[in-house]
């Protein structure tokens, strides 16, 4: 069972200014693919804290008048590049999900608490 997918119920949104790298935080970083195609910019995670594993990037891409968050699972091979804030990823806008917040709690102190004393991560 160790590709199976969490249930919406068991992820927690983590806003992107509050995920750190070496260079900085996730906060606007440029998602693209591995062929230069934007997918879009980086608004947050989604969390198992049971696991202490982000099973997704949460990625909001503009249309001219409208900005809508997909999702995109975070087990896709990546590259951060920081000097030029983009995460170059082997995926494309073909593999987004739509994302809707309201299936998803926001990261609390209880949900840190699990992941602290939760089993340690396989």
């Amino acid at each position: 069972m160790a590709n199976e997918q969490p249930r919406p119920h068991d992820l927690r949104y983590l806003d992107a200014d509050h995920v750190k790298h070496p260079s900085g935080t996730f906060a606007g970083l440029t998602v693209c693919s591995s062929d230069d195609e934007n997918l879009g910019s980086i608004s947050g995670v989604l969390v198992e804290p049971a696991s202490r594993r982000v099973r997704y990037f949460v990625i909001e891409r503009r249309d001219a008048f409208l900005a809508r968050r997909y999702m995109l699972a975070a087990d896709t091979p990546a590259v951060l590049e920081a000097e030029n804030r983009t995460l170059r990823i082997l995926s494309n806008v073909d593999d987004l999900e739509r994302f809707d917040a309201r299936q998803v709690a926001c990261f609390s102190d209880d949900d840190a608490i699990t992941a602290m004393f939760a089993h340690p991560a396989a």
